[in-house]
């Protein structure tokens, strides 16, 4: 069966329509006052809808807040940076050095979402699923983007996964971007 190409864009709208209903998606990031996020590598827009909470080593980025190219969360220190850059890639920066990305994004990312399954999933504009840190299973969960250069899943204060380091109450079992029991 032959799909047309101008019914592709439309399916992708309506998934990702019915993912939002389902509560695995928000809204897209914005700066305080309801205007977009501030590109670039060094923008410290957090999105409103992700209910952010910072202390002085993290920002806690909760359940259902989600980036678009252009839009980043930031550490308290503004020294770490996601950036859900203009040509699809997720990437993590430490003093505008990336230090981590979301592989398989480049060019065909559109969103990135900490889903309320407690997955953190990175989509094309059709929300195919491009990349994820496989936790869901996990309602609660949030992401801390950390001053220290890391993102960490947390669920009951136990990290789930991680991007750069094992923090240190993780279980010294575990692996770096690996689902931790």
């Amino acid at each position: 069966m032959r799909i047309a190409r101008s019914l592709v864009p439309r399916a992708g709208v309506a998934a990702g329509a019915v993912l939002m209903a389902a509560g695995l998606l928000g809204g897209p990031a914005q700066a305080a006052g309801g205007a977009p996020a501030a590109s670039g590598p060094a923008a410290t827009a957090v999105s409103a809808a992700a209910a952010a909470v910072s202390n002085t080593d993290q920002t806690v980025i909760r359940a259902t807040a989600g980036l678009s190219p252009g839009q980043s969360w930031s550490s308290p220190d503004g020294s770490t940076v996601l950036f859900q850059q203009y040509d699809g890639h997720v990437v993590l920066y430490k003093n505008n050095v990336p230090i981590w990305t979301a592989v398989g994004t480049y060019g065909l990312g559109s969103y990135f979402y900490v889903q309320a399954d407690g997955n953190l999933t990175a989509y094309d504009a059709a929300w195919r699923p491009l990349w994820e840190s496989r936790t869901a299973g996990h309602p609660g969960a949030y992401l801390a983007v950390q001053n220290g250069g890391n993102l960490v899943v947390y669920y009951n204060q136990r990290a789930l996964w991680w991007s750069n380091y094992r923090p240190a109450d993780a279980d010294p079992e575990c692996l770096p971007g690996r689902l931790c029991p």
